[in-house]
């Protein structure tokens, strides 16, 4: 290696190895600072997601429905669009909710209680992939959405 010095190869090691130092350190800090979620702040955290992507889901149903006024509600045609506009919103819009409500720390002796949530939303979104007419039954609802507002989660019914 000509022209470069044992001291410049040092140097240069020495600022790889703080450069990995740093980028270590500064990743380590994150998991115990989002692991600190009390059940009031999770309970407001998910809330806010669930209103956040029921309202999203709502603008793109009502638009949808604006689009249909003008036609027969009763017609095959208008019921095969509904039931596809219903998977294409609803089906997205329950598996964003679902990423982002599992992305939450879960506050800590509540795992049991948040799990069940996250499976009930889970077969609430296997339900609408089945049959995209659940999602605008009402009723069926009751039961899975039970936990999530014995909880505290309000607005995460379905």
């Amino acid at each position: 290696m000509r022209g470069v010095s044992k001291s410049n190869i040092l140097a240069c090691a020495l600022l790889l190895a703080l450069g990995a130092v740093l980028a270590i350190g500064c990743g380590g800090g994150d998991d115990t600072a989002t692991a600190s979620l009390t059940k009031a702040e999770f309970v407001k955290q998910a809330n806010a997601i669930c209103t956040k992507n029921q309202r999203e889901m709502e603008e793109k149903f009502e638009l949808f429905s604006s689009k249909l006024k003008d036609r027969n509600g009763s017609s095959p045609n208008v019921i095969k669009a509904f039931k596809e506009e219903v998977a294409n919103v609803a089906i997205p819009g329950l598996e964003k909710q679902i990423e982002e409500l599992s992305a939450l720390p879960v506050p800590s002796g509540e795992e049991e209680n948040v799990e069940l949530i996250l499976e009930r939303q889970e077969e609430t979104l296997e339900k609408v992939k089945e049959n995209p007419e659940f999602r605008t039954s009402g009723g069926p609802y009751e039961e899975l959405n039970k936990p999530a507002s014995d909880y505290g989660l309000t607005e995460c019914s379905v």
